[in-house]
C-alpha cells in the first residue's frame, strides 16, 4: 500500500461519517492560500486548517471515491485555501462526480472545465478589494477573466461576499464588473462566528436589511446579477430565522457534507460548510436562503 512521509497509508480509508446520503459535498483540497483575506471563514480558530496539505493526491482521490460511493455524492465543490494551488488534483477529482464546481480567488487564472462552474471571489471595486485581498489582485482577476476563452463551455461567475465593511461599495463594484465576459454576478452575505465583533459584522440585522434592499434594487437594474428575489427577501431580519434556526436546525445546507483536512491529514466533517463556530442567528449564506425559498415554494 505504501505510506506518506507522515505515515498515512497512500490508500488510507476516509473516516466514517455514517451511512446517510449526501447528494452534495464540499472539500477543502488545501489549507494553503496565496492571499490572507481577514474575513475568510476557513482560518478561524475553531475550524480545522492546520497542518497544511497532509493528504497526497492519490490518498485524497481514493477517499473521495469511497465517500462518493458510500454517500451517493453527485455534486462536489472544491475549495481552499486556494484550490488552484493543487490544480492537477482538482481537475482530476472533478471527473469523479456528475457535477463539480470550484471556488477560486482567480489569481492563478481561470481553469477551463467545460460543463462545470467556476466561482471567482472579489470583495468590491479595485481600491477596496485590494485593501482586503492584496495589492493588484483586482487587476489580476480582471486580466484572467478577459484572457480566458468565454466559449469553452465553462460557466464562470463572480461572487462578492457582502460585509458591513464593504457594503458601501456595492453599487460601485457592480458598475465595475457589469461588462465583464462572465455568466453572472453573484452575492452572498458574511457568515460570522459566534464571538465575531469585527468590522465585517452588522451590529443589528435590521442594519443589514437596508443592504438587502439595495441589492434588490441593483438586481432590477442589472440582469447580470444572479440572485433569486424570493431568496433575498427571506434574509430580512423579521423572517431569516425561519430559514436557519438558532442552531442550524432549519438549514438546508446541513444536508451537504463539508470535508476539511484536520490533524494528521484526516478529513473532518465540520458543523456546517462555514466551519465549527458559526452564528446561525446572523447567517448570510445566500445558498441557505435560496434553498429555503425553493423548499417553501416547491410544487
Amino acid at each position: 500500500m505504501g505510506a506518506q512521509g507522515d505515515g498515512i497509508p497512500v490508500l488510507a480509508e476516509p473516516p466514517d461519517f455514517g451511512q446517510g446520503d449526501y447528494r452534495s459535498a464540499l472539500v477543502l483540497v488545501t489549507n494553503a492560500c496565496n492571499l490572507t483575506c481577514p474575513h475568510c471563514f476557513v482560518f478561524r480558530d475553531e475550524t480545522p486548517h492546520d497542518p497544511r496539505d497532509k493528504l497526497r493526491d492519490a490518498t485524497l482521490l481514493h477517499q473521495l471515491r469511497v465517500l462518493r460511493d458510500r454517500h451517493n455524492i453527485k455534486s462536489m465543490l472544491f475549495m481552499g485555501g486556494e484550490p488552484m494551488i493543487r490544480r492537477n488534483l482538482v481537475l482530476t477529482a472533478m471527473d469523479l462526480f456528475e457535477q463539480s464546481s470550484i471556488v477560486t480567488n482567480g489569481t492563478y487564472g481561470i481553469p477551463s472545465v467545460p460543463g462545470h462552474l467556476v466561482t471567482v471571489s472579489l470583495d468590491g471595486p479595485p481600491e477596496y478589494n485590494d485593501q482586503v485581498r492584496g495589492r493588484d489582485v483586482f487587476d489580476k482577476v480582471r486580466d484572467a477573466i478577459f484572457a480566458r476563452d468565454p466559449g469553452d463551455g465553462t460557466t464562470v461567475i463572480l461572487q462578492m461576499t457582502i460585509t458591513r465593511d464593504n457594503a458601501p461599495h456595492l453599487e460601485e463594484y457592480v458598475r465595475h464588473v457589469a461588462d465583464w465576459p462572465v455568466d453572472g454576478i453573484a452575492f452572498t452575505f458574511y457568515v460570522p462566528s459566534s464571538d465575531d465583533r469585527s468590522v465585517f459584522v452588522w451590529k443589528d440585522l435590521k442594519e443589514r436589511d437596508a443592504v438587502i434592499r439595495r441589492l434588490l434594487k441593483l438586481k432590477r437594474q442589472f440582469p447580470q446579477i444572479k440572485a433569486n428575489v424570493g431568496a433575498l427577501e427571506l434574509m430580512f431580519s423579521d423572517v431569516c430565522l425561519e430559514s436557519t434556526g438558532t442552531q442550524g436546525e432549519n438549514c438546508l445546507l446541513k444536508s451537504t457534507l463539508p470535508l476539511y483536512v484536520g490533524e494528521n491529514g484526516r478529513l473532518e466533517r465540520t458543523f456546517c460548510c462555514y466551519g465549527n463556530n458559526v452564528d446561525c442567528t446572523r447567517c448570510g449564506a445566500y445558498a441557505v436562503f435560496n434553498g429555503a425559498y425553493h423548499r417553501k415554494f416547491a410544487a
